[in-house]
């Protein structure tokens, strides 16, 4: 069974981080600042969450301001967004782009905008020129989350935004299992974040080892062989695998949400991320983006499925949305054939705040709710995709001609019961 994603940690990678546990001597998070190439100012902490956090913290925007917000997004930046006293604005994004137009985001600035934050979803990337010009022209912040889009560091690229999120937490490329690293056009800003970030306490190299000996089991067990027998052994003690997997990877689980991002790195964590950048090649992305090319192609010319983000401007699939009619029951369907797929994930649909005119996002919801996200890594072949493909056509035929049946039976009936129904 192919599990829904591969952790992108190697056992060396393992093996070096145990040995950084023993190391003596303590690395700080600057030292990371050294491998990463960018023409901006580098600011490294625990998680993305723990930077937009020191973020606002930094700005110290008065209370009500307004930060407009791709409307999909993961819970904790809300959670962030909100203990600061501000409010969150939903900017719809687009299906074929994943990304909000700048004509809409322009529609939902106020006088108490003050930032505007903008995801790379699922491994694509945005075209920000329309958006900056937007942000400077009313002389708004321009911060991008790139937690789900690295694919290298930024050196060489152009610097649009104001603040660049990148992270390496357990399921993301290049993982560290945690660690995330800020590129900020002002020096100003980046040495206050650094500042502020000196007054937390450490993660300890205790909980960092326990750490590594918890994912190189889940990397043990995500190898096809080992994770079936996981799965049926799951099964036969009446566990749900899928929410075992998905609170097992979740970077910040208990109710002390805040008190868990208000970190430093341990010094472990900083030497293996500070190992994975410097290595980092980008060849697993060209296969993954070669795959999911092609597995995009053939979707749309035998089924007429398409993937959310098929327009992009770049795309190398950290994960692979397809839209169907039926999630629930090609979700089932792939399972069955020894498919590990997904629905929903930890993203959720940002809603509008009271007395704000935007609209709800539905197109946003359209796209979270009618996603199955398929697996797709390296170890795996065009003839897998085209597995895939013959897979999500099967089972989402079925809820085709359960629709068309339904419509049927409807139009067949006399007004007055089809009314009662």
């Amino acid at each position: 069974m192919w599990a829904r994603k591969r952790f992108d940690l190697s056992w060396l990678d393992i093996g070096y981080g145990l040995i950084q546990c023993a190391r003596i001597g303590s690395l700080e998070p600057a030292h990371v600042n050294h491998v990463w190439k960018d023409s901006r100012h580098p600011f490294t902490c625990l998680s993305v969450r723990t930077g937009f956090d020191l973020l606002l913290t930094a700005l110290n925007l008065p209370q009500g301001s307004e930060i407009i917000v791709s409307a999909l997004t993961i819970e904790g930046m809300l959670t962030i967004i909100e203990e600061h006293g501000l409010v969150a604005v939903p900017a719809n994004i687009e299906t074929d782009t994943l990304a909000p137009s700048a004509e809409h985001i322009e529609s939902l600035i106020t006088d108490k905008t003050k930032i505007v934050l903008v995801a790379h979803l699922f491994g694509s990337r945005i075209n920000l020129n329309a958006i900056a010009g937007v942000t400077q022209k009313h002389q708004l912040l321009l911060v991008e989350d790139c937690a789900q889009q690295f694919e290298g560091m930024p050196e060489g690229r152009q610097d649009i935004a104001d603040v660049s999120m990148y992270s390496f937490g357990p399921i993301k490329t290049a993982t560290a299992l945690g660690g995330a690293v800020f590129s900020v056009a002002r020096k100003e800003l980046a040495n206050q974040l650094a500042e502020l970030e000196s007054h937390y306490p450490k993660r300890s190299r205790c909980f960092f080892f326990r750490r590594l000996l918890k994912y190189s089991f889940l990397k043990f067990i995500s190898y096809k062989p080992t994770f079936a027998t996981f799965v049926g052994i799951m099964k036969l003690v009446g566990k749900d695998y899928n929410k075992l997997l998905k609170k097992s990877t979740r970077g910040f689980s208990g109710p002390n949400f805040f008190q868990l991002i208000r970190r430093r790195p341990s010094s472990p964590l900083v030497g293996l991320l500070a190992r994975k950048l410097s290595r980092f090649d980008g060849k697993s992305l060209a296969v993954q983006r070669t795959l999911g090319n092609y597995l995009q192609s053939i979707l749309l010319e035998q089924s007429g499925h398409r993937t959310a983000g098929s327009n992009a401007p770049s795309n190398h699939y950290w994960v692979y949305p397809v839209l169907v009619k039926d999630p629930a029951g090609v979700e089932f369907g792939l399972q069955a054939v020894g498919v590990d797929a997904d629905r929903h994930g930890s993203m959720v649909v940002v809603q509008p705040p009271k007395g704000h005119s935007c609209h709800y996002p539905e197109n946003s919801e359209y796209i979270l709710n009618n996603s199955v996200f398929l697996p797709l890594y390296k170890p795996m072949t065009t003839e897998t995709m085209e597995r895939l493909a013959v897979a999500v056509a099967d089972n989402d035929q079925l809820a085709e001609v359960t629709e068309t049946h339904a419509d049927v039976c409807v139009r067949s009936v006399p007004e007055s019961l089809a009314q009662d129904t």
